[in-house]
């Protein structure tokens, strides 16, 4: 039985419907949210459990394991950027991460999934990236800082302790269900449905030809399912994404294909910021796995955009 926490997060709610999809129950570890998403509603209380889990609470993950007899655990919890003190934020982060890990150790847990980001390559200037880069120490933002402290101290922990644990190296992700909507994919797509002008954020009008990994949710989602239900691992990291950049004129032409009549104006060339072929090599996890995205980025922002037309509550 896998315990997701964070399961009613993003990835996490796609990654259920995966893991049912692929023949297995799953127990979903909530703190805050309490949603009943349509993606598995059917299925809350019959194949789908709900267990309340508060990673600061160690207690709470111990009674969620024992109650439903957990033996993987998939980690995709994490306090919204800017919603917490730094303190709070910190603590909640490194605790439990502590947390799960002992856990973990206590009750034989067979696999500890933790989600990482593929903001750990953000010092590196040149792609694509392998999960054997060397990561520079210096830090851009608090995603990258405790990613790679994640991995750090994760793997110290893991190697003192002889448990299994598997680190997620996840792109840059867009699709149903994304509640607050703040990347580039996600406010375009809102823009063109909704009729309204774009609301590109701080950093303004994005540059055309500048990449990102692009990763279609569902694309994601399936990978996670993958790395949690494999009978044995030959590494602890993986990346997870597109396996290529998506350039910002990409997007664009897409949201405008899904929704004609409407047009981006963006600012030509590359940014200041531009880097060469942004994106992971995501070989290790294919060979192994057979993980193989199955969305490019236009009938993924199709989709996206049809599906935020039918829930407007989302938009």
């Amino acid at each position: 039985m896998l315990l997701i926490i964070g399961g009613m997060g993003f990835i996490g709610m796609h990654t259920v419907r995966h893991v049912l999809d692929a023949g297995e129950d799953v127990v979903i570890g909530v703190h805050s949210s309490r949603r009943e998403p349509d993606l598995f509603k059917d299925e809350i209380g019959k194949r789908v459990h709900i267990a309340n889990v508060d990673v600061t609470n160690p207690l709470s993950i111990v009674e969620a394991v024992r109650k439903y007899d957990v033996n993987r655990i998939a980690h995709m919890v994490a306090p919204r950027l800017g919603s917490l003190s730094p303190g709070d934020e910190y603590r909640t982060n490194m605790g439990g991460l502590i947390n799960v890990m002992e856990t973990a150790r206590i009750c034989g847990i067979d696999r500890v999934l933790v989600a990482s980001s593929q903001s750990v390559y953000l010092g590196l200037r040149e792609g694509p990236f392998s999960e054997g880069a060397p990561l520079p120490l210096p830090t851009s933002n608090a995603t990258e800082a405790y990613k790679k402290s994640f991995e750090t101290l994760g793997s110290l922990y893991a190697s003192q302790t002889g448990i299994s644990v598997v680190f997620m190296r996840i792109g840059s992700i867009y699709g149903p269900l994304y509640y607050s909507g703040f990347n580039m994919p996600s406010r375009m797509t809102r823009a063109a449905v909704t009729g309204n002008p774009p609301d590109y954020g701080r950093g303004g009008v994005p540059f055309a030809e500048d990449l990102t990994d692009w990763t279609y949710v569902k694309d994601v989602s399936k990978g996670v399912q993958l790395l949690s239900m494999a009978g044995s691992l030959n590494h602890t990291v993986y990346n997870i994404g597109s396996g290529h950049g998506t350039s910002n004129q990409d997007v664009a032409d897409a949201v405008s294909a899904a929704a004609p009549g409407v047009n981006f104006e963006l600012q030509p060339g590359r940014s200041p910021n531009w880097r060469s072929d942004p994106f992971m090599d995501i070989s290790r996890i294919g060979e192994e796995l057979g993980y193989q995205p199955q969305y490019t980025i236009g009938p993924a922002i199709a989709e996206y955009a049809e599906w935020m037309r039918a829930t407007p509550d989302w938009r």
